[in-house]
């Protein structure tokens, strides 16, 4: 197929999009636009993109393309004021969610003329643009790969409503993930200011495509949402760009001090934050603002974040701290004296996953530490040898590791000398070993599902039951190792209540986590505002439905 030189003009910002949003940096070989003023008015908030919302002709039709077409999976449906939504997540569970939006007020709008576009990184590109023009969108330029980058692949396409889509390849992708949305906008740089000095976007690259466009690549400090591009094109097309039918969904470490921002800034806050009472999202904090195009601004309470540090109580510190540290090659990184405990802080061989805090309590409360129906999840390069360091630290092996071919991995279990259960799985990714997953035992499997996902965030990547033994969700943060719930299915007695574990948690709002554990309707027991700190952090507790401790601490980014 003979390509013209427009095709590759349109080719060239893909390439290095790719670039800017998987390493967060990047730089043009042409000249960047002059830096913005300093902003002394410091940003009150730490904000994310969310999701980002599309106006569409056809919701049934663009639900089937964006499913069968683009690889996304649908979360739900909801039945705004003024529109149908239906949320839409990657494949991979990337990025920021998509809201395929269909008006139901009767105000005409144009869904054909959006000046962006959306870009979707994936693992074949042939595949994947083959699958969407399967379901009904248009190719018009197929994956190509270019030599100057590295022959990444990069093609172009149309969903039903015209809106760009844009395909990169992406070998990190494991199926495929939404990784940023392009913006059309009338003053670039103006809408540049804007989003990082009233939104707290961080600018990683600005492109400048000659005969076609100008465009931003903004990135949140808080991990996980996609890019935003802001795009002006200058190739004397004529482009719509105001009031278009988009959204842009952010979540806020404080949406309150954002709409504050953001009216000082000189934007209306069209409806101000108050609890929700549309269907799917009662009591959750919605705002809306709009930007000077009048794409509208919907702002939500944000409380991203992960499992810091899992916590197990010993009998015996000093055993305790051998065992980890001998027998899975942890590090010792701090030791605290706190007020009922003394804890010990150790962290992976490979510095992956989260820390792992052996506490020895200090106030006479009777504990039993051997009960503990979790388990903590190592993987290692050697599980053999592995399995023979714990025994010489002083644990004990269960079950030697062994092939598992349902799991196409090596898998083998112990007991650390507090009985906890240790499970060795084989991992190429592995330099030495690194804690990946932390299970605590839960008395009722699905309700503790839906706090840890729809209280405190949390991903599910898989539920896995093991027939006769037990059935357990793998829940994900935004970064840090996963957390198990796990529920045991053999008739054996397990004590899933008040047993002396913790769960560090990180988040980007401790004070938006605690309001939504409380109307979640489990026990607060320390709110971040008292005068406790750790390392100069201010510390909430709380308790899930089983007693297990959370210790709530500001994210990196959040702070």
């Amino acid at each position: 197929m003979r390509h013209t030189g427009k095709h590759l003009t349109f080719l060239l910002p893909a390439v290095l999009l790719l670039s800017a949003c998987l390493s967060g940096g990047g730089s043009s070989n042409r000249a960047p636009s002059p830096t913005p003023p300093p902003n002394n008015d410091p940003i009150p908030t730490v904000n994310y993109l969310s999701a980002i919302g599309i106006g569409v002709s056809d919701l049934d039709a663009a639900v089937k393309l964006y499913t069968q077409g683009l690889g996304m999976r649908e979360l739900k449906r909801l039945q705004r004021d003024n529109r149908h939504e239906v949320i839409l997540e990657s494949a991979d569970g990337r990025g920021s969610l998509v809201a395929l939006m269909s008006f139901t007020d009767g105000i005409g709008r144009n869904v054909q003329q959006n000046p962006g576009k959306l870009v979707f990184y994936a693992r074949d590109p042939n595949t994947f643009a083959a699958q969407f023009n399967a379901a009904g969108g248009r190719i018009t330029l197929p994956p190509m790969p270019q030599a100057a980058f590295g022959g990444v692949l990069v093609g172009f396409g149309r969903d039903q409503d015209n809106n760009l889509i844009e395909i990169v390849g992406d070998d990190s992708a494991n199926h495929s993930y939404f990784g940023a949305f392009g913006l059309g906008v009338s003053d670039l740089e103006a809408a540049r200011d804007f989003y990082t000095e009233v939104l707290g976007l961080e600018q990683s690259l600005f492109l400048e495509i000659p005969g076609q466009y100008d465009e931003y690549i903004l990135q949140s400090p808080v991990p996980g949402g996609s890019a935003l591009v802001l795009m002006h094109w200058t190739n004397d097309s004529v482009r719509n760009y105001s009031d278009n039918p988009i959204k842009l969904e952010f979540a806020s470490s404080d949406p309150q001090a954002l709409a504050g921002a953001l009216e000082r800034s000189g934007m209306a806050i069209e409806r101000p934050l108050a609890p929700s009472a549309e269907p799917g999202l009662e009591n959750q904090l919605v705002g809306y603002s709009s930007d000077a195009d009048g794409n509208l601004l919907e702002l939500r309470q944000g409380i991203r974040g992960y499992l810091g540090g899992a916590g197990i109580g010993t009998d015996d510190l000093d055993a305790a701290l051998r065992f980890y540290t001998e027998g899975l090659g942890m590090h010792e990184v701090t030791r605290r004296s706190r007020t009922d405990r003394d804890e010990v802080v150790l962290e992976s061989a490979d510095a992956r996953g989260s820390q792992l805090v052996l506490m020895q309590f200090t106030d006479g409360e009777p504990r039993s530490m051997r009960r503990n129906p979790g388990k903590l999840v190592f993987y290692v390069s050697d599980p053999e040898q592995t399995a023979l360091d714990l025994i010489a630290a002083g644990g004990l092996v269960t079950l030697p590791p062994s092939f598992q071919p349902g799991l196409n991995v090596v898998v083998g279990f112990g007991r650390d000398p507090d009985n906890n259960l240790i499970e060795l799985v084989g991992s190429p990714a592995a330099v030495q070993s690194y804690f990946g997953a932390f299970g605590i035992g839960v008395s009722d499997l699905q309700a503790a599902r839906d706090f840890y996902v729809d209280t405190l965030g949390l991903r599910q990547v898989l539920f896995l039951p093991i027939p006769g033994q037990y059935d357990e969700y793998i829940l994900q943060g935004q970064g840090g190792s996963a957390l198990v719930l796990m529920h045991w299915t053999n008739a054996v007695p397990r004590n899933y209540t008040d047993n002396p574990v913790k769960l560090e948690w990180r988040s980007m709002s401790p004070d938006g986590l605690i309001s939504g554990i409380e109307q979640a309707g489990e026990r607060v027991v320390q709110t971040p505002n008292s005068d406790d700190t750790r390392d100069d952090e201010q510390v909430a507790y709380a308790k899930d439905a089983d007693g297990t401790l959370l210790e709530i601490l500001p994210a990196p980014w959040g702070r």
